[in-house]
């Protein structure tokens, strides 16, 4: 199989650009198989987590370390709220809305949203796969969709590169992964990428991976496997510091979580006097930040005579 250059357009977004450039359309047929797909969405509102496994999930193995072990060792996670859900859902949908997209623009949609299972000397993964596309020439490949905010969509989606820089949800290993787990079916499928949506905009971008990276990223996942057999509350250790804050290049004097720690289930376990406040000096009433150490500033009451 030939992959693209990576410099060049990858085929799967001229063909989404060329479809949403001319006042687009979506066929009736696809319309109603976006409604069957918006409903079984909707039902997993009211799903229940799955039990606890033996071991980390194929959307799971390649987070942090740290967080894994915490999971192990049934650390407090804070609590999901309404919201949480409302914001997980509103993921589903946008993944329906790509699918039909996509389909509407002549992609030929393999298949859709599929369990699936990775087998290793170490241990058997499960997932849920999003979709696999197939191209003009039969060759098979793995995508996932992903609802992103302007930040993400223009920064850990520009390319593989920055992906792999800012990976702290381990989207890189899980997609390699479910690659592998369904070369188990179909001999030959390579990992394809990202299709991400930008949440504010609703700009579509296609971030294609190098499938050459597949070895590395599968040792990586083995490797992982041990490491979490063995895991237990004597070895634990963080991956991240905190780190200082500064304003305008200057140190408050406060310590913040890191960037990989402010979305962690675990970061008030990890973090027993973590608060999430006000950030300093910012007059904005909507910028908080999760400090690790926070030093009131000192007010200037004056004296009373």
């Amino acid at each position: 199989m030939s992959f693209p250059d990576f410099e060049d357009v990858h085929w799967l977004q001229v063909k989404i650009d060329d479809f949403l450039a001319n006042t687009p359309e979506l066929p009736q047929h696809i319309i109603f198989q976006a409604s069957q797909n918006f409903n079984e969405k909707l039902v997993r509102f009211n799903s229940k987590p799955r039990g606890k496994s033996n071991l980390p999930s194929l959307s799971q193995i390649g987070k942090p370390f740290c967080q894994l072990h915490a999971n192990k060792l049934d650390w407090s996670q804070t609590p999901k709220t309404s919201s949480f859900k409302i914001k997980m859902t509103y993921g589903d949908m946008t993944e329906v809305i790509a699918v039909a997209i996509l389909q509407a623009a002549g992609v030929n949609i393999f298949a859709l949203n599929q369990r699936t299972m990775l087998p290793t000397d170490e241990g058997d993964l499960y997932g849920e796969f999003d979709l696999i596309i197939q191209d003009d020439d039969g060759n098979l490949t793995m995508w996932d969709i992903k609802s992103a905010s302007r930040y993400a969509f223009e920064n850990k989606f520009k390319s593989y590169e920055a992906m792999k820089e800012d990976d702290s949800f381990g989207y890189v290993s899980q997609l390699f992964g479910y690659t592998r787990a369904e070369r188990m079916k179909y001999h030959g499928i390579e990992a394809g990428g990202w299709i991400a949506i930008n949440k504010e905009t609703g700009d579509m971008k296609v971030c294609a991976v190098n499938p050459d990276d597949e070895e590395l990223y599968y040792d990586n996942i083995v490797d992982t496997i041990k490491r979490y057999k063995a895991a237990d509350e004597n070895n634990f250790q963080r991956n991240f510091s905190d780190v200082e804050e500064t304003w305008y290049k200057k140190p408050t004097g406060n310590r913040k979580l890191a960037s990989a720690c402010t979305f962690c289930d675990y970061r008030y376990s990890c973090w027993p006097d973590l608060e999430y406040r006000k950030k300093a000096k910012s007059k904005s009433a909507h910028a908080y930040e999760y400090y690790t150490l926070f030093k009131e500033e000192e007010k200037d009451l004056g004296i009373v005579c």
